[in-house]
């Protein structure tokens, strides 16, 4: 059984989200050193919406790396990471800007095992935010889930739950699919 790395105030049915997201994390890259996060502020101490807080001090940052503002490039390094045998968690904090990406995760990403004939896989996890926050433009609250269900290759998911973050974010990253798992900005708070 994986053990966690952090000290969680709740437990169990009152675990938090973004803590449920975190502990994710942890287990995963204590697992597999195979396990890597890319992402814009993925590496500061408040992580993302706190989802990435402490993984930097506990795995280095080999394995947790901040990425300049280059979306297209954050999701075709992950691809590349994939076929070298990692195992890339990349956060997009927004999924508007996400949209930058699409080449890589329409045409290669969720393509790339019936373009290979099965014989390789790319398991990548796409960690995408929806919802604004104080002061943001209505852009910000695209959910596009249903359409990446409908791309061959990809699985989708949108957690509601703590349990579900956590289960959904382990199987996706020791599945062998590309996945995207779509998060609301509401429920970290």
């Amino acid at each position: 059984m994986m053990q966690t790395h952090i000290e969680n105030k709740k437990r169990g049915p009152d675990l938090a989200y973004n803590d449920a997201i975190r502990e994710g994390l942890h287990q995963a890259m204590g697992a597999s050193k195979d396990v890597v996060v890319l992402g814009q502020l993925v590496d500061y101490k408040s992580g993302v919406f706190g989802t990435t807080t402490g993984l930097v001090d506990a795995y280095g940052a080999e394995r947790v790396q901040d990425f300049p503002v280059s979306e297209a490039l954050m999701s075709s390094v992950a691809l590349g990471a994939a076929l070298g045998g990692l195992r890339p968690v990349i956060v997009h904090q927004r999924v508007d800007f996400m949209f930058y990406s699409f080449d890589s995760i329409v045409n290669w990403l969720s393509l790339w095992y019936f373009k290979s004939n099965g014989k390789s896989t790319v398991p990548v996890v796409i960690r995408a935010i929806i919802g604004k926050g104080w002061g943001q433009g209505p852009q910000h609250s695209k959910s596009m889930h249903s359409w990446f269900a409908h791309l061959p290759g990809l699985k989708v998911a949108m957690p509601a739950t703590a349990y579900d973050a956590k289960g959904l974010l382990l199987e996706s990253i020791f599945g062998q699919d590309p996945c995207i798992i779509l998060e609301s900005r509401s429920l970290f708070s």
